[in-house]
């Protein structure tokens, strides 16, 4: 249905009952392990239509399904660091990066204010003169660069293997993607993001926040690539023309709310945002939780509608907590 049209909409309503019976999946799945094989093989003849070269497999322990896309060419990607960290520790830091980066074409590019001591380090770095804040800082290194993609990564986050940088390269070569997340994780081997949720306790939320690595969340959702309407600004690939398109990070806006700003711009102009759980990074120390608030108002009339109501959530679903458990 969805190769003939796009004319689809959600109905937020249970509409459907499924009968549980002793030998029906609704059991278990593996009462018709064949069912699986079926759907594996509807999905990989749905990419050969589509001209997409990508391998289908099953994850036997969830049931999920992981399409692994083939890097058609790994364009050069500009990976952009903010400064503002002793220069041993970022340079520490950097090299930490590239030890555990496979990914065959990438720079490093550090951006800091012009103030701030640069470290010596075997990379690109550019001071900006009159960049007050984190988004200017990014917008203006940015523009000093040529890559076609564009990975915006926190000096905090440490890759977990090196494929990680392919994997998000896989989803923003797909035309239809403005920018691709990974799955953060904390020193406690927690989950720090895996896609953000809008309008629950203020702006946005990360989902399953706090929740074990290896849980794997309601309706499978920490062990499956998905859509979402924002990913977190610490770790976020984008191509260039889309970033240009949109007009980049709100200048206005404090960091904790430009990268949400940026991922709507991308939906509204149709663009989808995605999740990738198999790209892993880890934070090297705890994170606070301090958001610089001042940017809420202009959010809030910015984006309303989509704050009001998230496509990627079901309104039935807790709107005191990012983790897809029913509400109340």
């Amino acid at each position: 249905m969805i190769e003939q049209t796009d004319r689809i909409h959600h109905i937020p309503r249970v509409l459907y009952h499924w009968r549980r019976s002793e030998d029906s999946s609704a059991i278990s799945v593996r009462q018709k392990p064949g069912q699986l094989e079926a759907s594996r093989r509807a999905i990989e003849e749905y990419l050969k239509r589509r001209g997409e070269k990508a391998r289908v497999t099953i994850d036997w322990r969830t049931h999920a399904f992981c399409i692994r896309r083939d890097l058609l060419e790994p364009h050069k990607i500009s990976i952009i660091i903010r400064g503002g960290h002793e220069p041993l520790q970022l340079a520490q830091r950097i090299e930490r990066l590239t030890a555990t980066t496979g990914y065959p074409s990438y720079e490093i590019v550090v951006v800091q204010e012009e103030n701030e001591r640069l470290p010596r380090i075997p990379h690109r770095v550019l001071r900006a003169s009159s960049a007050p804040g984190a988004a200017a800082l990014d917008n203006f290194a940015v523009g000093k660069t040529d890559s076609a993609w564009i990975l915006f990564l926190h000096t905090g986050l440490e890759p977990i293997e090196n494929d990680w940088l392919a994997i998000m390269a896989e989803h923003i070569q797909r035309p239809e993607v403005g920018a691709v997340g990974a799955q953060l994780l904390n020193p406690g081997n927690a989950i720090e993001h895996a896609g953000m949720v809008l309008g629950l306790n203020g702006i946005a939320q990360p989902a399953f926040r706090g929740f074990p690595a290896e849980n794997s969340g309601a309706g499978r959702h920490l062990l499956v690539t998905r859509n979402c309407s924002a990913v977190s600004g610490a770790c976020i690939l984008t191509r260039r023309q889309v970033f240009e398109e949109v007009g980049g990070f709100d200048e206005s806006l404090p960091d904790g709310f430009a990268d949400v700003d940026l991922c709507l711009k991308m939906r509204r102009a149709g663009y989808l945002i995605v999740y990738t759980p198999f790209a892993k990074l880890c934070w090297s120390q705890p994170q606070r939780d301090k958001i610089d608030m001042s940017g809420e108002a202009i959010m809030r009339e910015r984006w309303s509608e989509v704050l009001e109501r998230d496509p990627y959530y079901n309104p039935n679903l807790s709107r005191e907590r990012a983790d897809f458990s029913l509400g109340k």
